[in-house]
């Protein structure tokens, strides 16, 4: 059975190059740093990713050339980045997927990295409280790239607990605004609950719902009610302030990435600066506003 994992769109690449410049960025600024440089990838895959394209037919040819394109995932793409990393965890729950990473570890002989098995919340803040992390002197970059909404709240608070992670969230803007639907009968119990432990609190209930005048129902009655008053835009705006009362450093305005075909939005690419440090909040932020810019030049000129 093949091991390829096939995923993603210019969007994904897109992604991965703004992980890829700041992992290039962060580890020449930290050289020559009595620091030891640790990269954590919660939901790592397989460490690479294949797309199917439609290549350009040639002159005597009505129909396209299907062809697959296997490129550099994240556990590649940190792997590879020079300076290297001291510690690379690699983080995956899917046995095969584990597998293939594992294979792919073993291409890097000189790379410290490790390959976990198991629930990346768990394995995430059994990482974030082992260590003292100042005191060790260690720093480094976390990415959080769920396949869906499985980041915890408290994963979230044991990462910004250590102020020694930047932390690279691609959050599931398009999973969330499904879970919380416009018309409140929709918004069932297991919506609820799934919200409220990615944020870990209920509060965006009141936020984003609100009550609206009485109307008539299907019978003529006068009815009154809620309805999710919260835009995608709202919504993404109260997901950042959200995060910044965790990250005392500071949390960037995000990437907003789009589905391919239907442009609606899908995710939001958070950055979040661990170190509260005036200096550390200053370099991280600059290299991480232009990276972010870059991308959103780059999204703008691709439509």
């Amino acid at each position: 059975m093949s091991d390829k994992h096939f995923f993603g769109s210019s969007e994904t690449e897109r992604k991965l190059n703004c992980l890829r410049a700041y992992l290039s960025a962060y580890s020449t600024a930290l050289k020559g740093q009595n620091f030891c440089r640790v990269y954590i990838d919660a939901f790592a895959g397989t460490g690479s990713r294949t797309e199917t394209k439609a290549m350009l037919p040639f002159f005597d040819q009505d129909m396209q050339d299907v062809q697959e394109v296997t490129t550099p995932g994240s556990a590649r793409i940190a792997l590879e980045t020079d300076p290297p990393f001291h510690s690379v965890v690699l983080i995956e729950q899917d046995p095969k997927k584990v597998a293939a990473l594992k294979s792919v570890v073993d291409e890097y002989p000189g790379n410290r990295a490790h390959v976990r098995e198991g629930d990346a919340n768990e394995i995430v803040k059994r990482i974030c409280s082992r260590y003292d992390w100042h005191r060790e002197k260690m720093r480094g970059v976390i990415f959080l790239d769920p396949y869906g909404m499985e980041v915890a709240w408290e994963t979230v608070e044991a990462i910004a607990n250590t102020q020694a992670l930047d932390c690279w969230y691609f959050f599931p803007l398009s999973g969330l605004y499904r879970n919380a639907p416009l018309d409140p009968l929709k918004l069932d119990q297991v919506k609820i609950t799934s919200i409220t432990r990615v944020f870990g609190t209920d509060s965006w209930r009141r936020d984003w719902y609100e009550e609206r005048g009485p109307s008539d129902d299907l019978f003529g009655n006068l009815a009154a009610g809620e309805t999710r008053a919260a835009s995608v835009d709202r919504i993404e705006q109260w997901v950042h302030d959200r995060l910044k009362t965790v990250f005392k450093g500071t949390v960037l305005k995000p990437l907003r990435l789009r589905h391919s075909k239907s442009n609606a939005p899908m995710a939001s690419l958070f950055f979040a600066v661990g170190n509260p440090k005036p200096a550390a909040v200053k370099v991280a932020s600059k290299i991480a506003t232009h990276i972010l810019n870059v991308g959103i030049s780059s999204q703008v000129r691709s439509r």
